[in-house]
């Protein structure tokens, strides 16, 4: 099955996001990714027992559909509570998937009341409402298989 364009964007936010993440900081790539990883434990997003290398960021930058979904929903975290907002349909787009994944819930509002203060809700109702129904899409397409 070929990925719906929301899918595609999405997935391409992954690497970005966690370039975004990096580019923020300051440590080499090898104390970046034991960071990621660090808080990704810290967070609940993954059960690892040793930090991905440092040149995984590096990698998940130029090939965004390898990034895996905790150390972009970490990043997300991480710069979402240091204030980023989304500024392209792309950002947006990644946004609400991620959210949408992380917080595993359908409804819009529960959804909304996750943002942070920053994020124009407006705005984000139709990315999240997007996200929901790209997920209902998924589950009908899976379950017809």
């Amino acid at each position: 099955m070929k990925p719906t364009p929301f899918t595609e964007m999405a997935i391409m936010f992954r690497g970005q996001i966690v370039k975004q993440w990096s580019l923020l900081q300051q440590g080499t790539a090898s104390e970046n990714a034991a960071s990621l990883t660090e808080a990704a434990i810290r967070f609940g997003y993954v059960t690892r027992s040793r930090p991905v290398p440092g040149a995984a960021l590096t990698e998940w930058s130029r090939k965004p559909e390898g990034t895996p979904l905790w150390a972009a929903q970490t990043a997300l975290h991480v710069v979402l509570d240091q204030g980023w907002c989304p500024s392209s349909s792309e950002e947006w787009c990644g946004m609400a998937a991620l959210l949408f994944k992380t917080y595993r819930i359908r409804s819009l509002n529960e959804l909304l009341d996750q943002l942070p203060e920053q994020i124009d809700r407006q705005t984000a109702a139709g990315w999240l409402i997007a996200a929901i129904e790209e997920d209902a899409h998924f589950r009908s397409v899976r379950r017809a298989k």
